[in-house]
């Protein structure tokens, strides 16, 4: 091939190629959703206000603690699950952060169940249960909805699975926080209110997100095929 045709030829496959927006690193997104969790959590505990023993209420009971350790690593593990789900070529991450977040997980709700068996006692109302589960959803919602809009940028390879994630990763990390306002010291409060606040997440906020996903990618294609025309 002469290089006249050579260069007829690059100019007709470059001529359909569109800019190539980079993406930002997983880390750094990372960060800008804890610092938009953190912001969210100050931001409506002050609203809703502060326990007064909530270093006790956290700290004070070594099962207690291991139930917010879970919640906190399975909302940690399952953002970043969806995040590097949302890159090709980092399924590697993405299934080690899932095991993490399952972990987690598995820890708060197994010391959940255990302490409840321990001292079944109730003093707080099933009213009390709805309204932390509906607060952890609150507090998490914004970072769930950072993970789409990063989603939508790059090129997810299972959108439903990373939806999913990022559902009951924002209701975990979300529990953590509503507990700084929860006064209810029962265990089956903390089982039903709380180790339960990511299958409400899943269950409520999956759907939304793969919807929001979808007209995400939709409008990009657009997008591209307007550029290249």
């Amino acid at each position: 091939m002469s290089d006249e045709r050579a260069e007829q030829l690059i100019d007709r496959l470059s001529r359909d190629l569109v800019p190539v927006r980079p993406l930002p690193q997983l880390r750094v997104v990372v960060g800008l959703l804890g610092v938009v969790w953190l912001a969210v959590t100050i931001v409506g505990v002050r609203s809703l206000g502060a326990r007064p023993d909530l270093a006790e209420a956290w700290l004070g009971s070594g099962g207690v603690a291991a139930v917010f350790v879970g919640l906190a690593l399975a909302g940690a593990g399952g953002t970043i699950a969806a995040l590097a789900m949302s890159v090709p070529g980092r399924e590697t991450l993405a299934r080690v952060a899932f095991w993490i977040g399952g972990a987690g997980m598995a820890i708060a709700a197994g010391c959940g169940t255990l302490l409840f068996w321990r001292s079944p006692l109730a003093a707080s109302p099933w009213t009390a249960d709805l309204a932390c589960l509906v607060e952890a959803i609150g507090f998490g919602v914004l970072p769930a909805i950072g993970v789409v809009l990063f989603a939508g940028r790059a090129a997810p390879f299972r959108p439903l699975v990373l939806a999913l994630a990022a559902a009951a990763a924002a209701a975990a990390i979300g529990s953590v926080a509503a507990q700084a306002a929860c006064p209810m010291p029962d265990f089956r409060h903390l089982l039903m209110g709380h180790v339960l606040a990511p299958v409400a997440g899943a269950f409520l906020l999956t759907l939304p997100l793969v919807f929001a996903l979808r007209r995400l990618q939709e409008r990009q294609a657009r997008g591209q095929g307007a550029n290249r025309s």
